[in-house]
């Protein structure tokens, strides 16, 4: 119930979004709604109906090509997206609450990004022209991410036609905020520091990690490339929160320890992901 909750609000801040802030101010926007924006220009039909059709569709060749499990994943935005987005467009009151397009841009791709985000984080998918991408992908052994960038290019173009230079610029915009703003919201909360650390005194900072830093440690042989002397390098990887005090006792034990700080994306296994029960029964 969680993880549906997660992509039900999810499709709402997509529908919101793209309804209320980017196609209410004529800004180009890619995938299945940059697609109906075009059949909208060119035949009157409403976007929400192209939405829906396109969905439908694109579902049915997913669940013939790609299996049941994928289609149970993209089954409820496909049928909730266009029903959201016809809500949002029949509410006049929430219609024109913005004017600077700057501003709509930065908003509608945010919550764009976010939506999108929770839906992906919560197992589910968007569907929409992904399915396609991945189908090629899988047959033809194309990466998925050069298709969906294709096809997103593709529809751009299609729209230049009905837009003026700044809603295609704002378009563009927005499509990079959201994918920032998605791939920020999917590595959150994941994200640790790992430390290398070189010093005379070893096993002290190996002890002072794994007892005062409760953390892991890993012993890396090494060689020095001035002398050539041999040496272990200590590895451990941390939340932020513990670097500063990490620091610091690192500096008590050896002031001249050689020390390299560096990003981690994602942290999953034994000693993060699982529970401390967990780990013993593994150890």
């Amino acid at each position: 119930m969680k993880k549906i909750i997660q992509i039900i609000i999810g499709n709402v801040l997509m529908a919101f979004a793209i309804s209320t802030l980017i196609l209410d101010n004529s800004i180009v926007v890619g995938g299945v709604s940059g697609i109906s924006t075009v059949f909208h220009f060119y035949t009157g039909i409403s976007v929400s109906l192209c939405v829906g059709i396109i969905n439908i569709a694109l579902f049915i060749i997913g669940f013939c090509f790609l299996g049941k499990a994928f289609a149970m994943k993209t089954l409820v935005s496909t049928f909730l997206f266009p029903i959201l987005l016809e809500f949002f467009n029949q509410q006049p009151y929430l219609h024109g609450l913005l004017n600077d397009q700057l501003l709509i841009c930065i908003l509608g791709g945010f919550l764009l990004g976010l939506g999108i985000g929770l839906v992906l984080k919560a197992g589910g998918s968007t569907g929409g022209f992904d399915i396609l991408a991945l189908i090629v992908e899988k047959y033809f052994k194309i990466p998925v991410t050069l298709l969906v960038n294709g096809i997103d290019a593709a529809i751009l173009v299609l729209q230049i036609s009905f837009h003026s230079a700044p809603e295609i610029i704002y378009g563009i915009m927005t499509i990079l905020i959201t994918a920032y703003m998605m791939n920020y919201l999917l590595s959150s909360g994941k994200g640790c520091v790992q430390v290398l650390v070189m010093s005379k005194e070893i096993e002290r900072m190996k002890t002072m990690i794994l007892n005062d830093m409760d953390a892991g440690v890993t012993l890396l042989d090494g060689k020095s490339g001035f002398y050539g002397n041999e040496t272990e390098v200590v590895l451990t990887i941390l939340p932020y929160r513990k670097l500063p005090d990490l620091k610091d006792k690192i500096k008590e034990i050896d002031e001249k320890a050689f020390i390299i700080v560096s990003h981690v994306e994602e942290v999953s296994g034994n000693g993060f992901t699982y529970s401390k029960e967990m780990r013993e029964v593994l150890s």
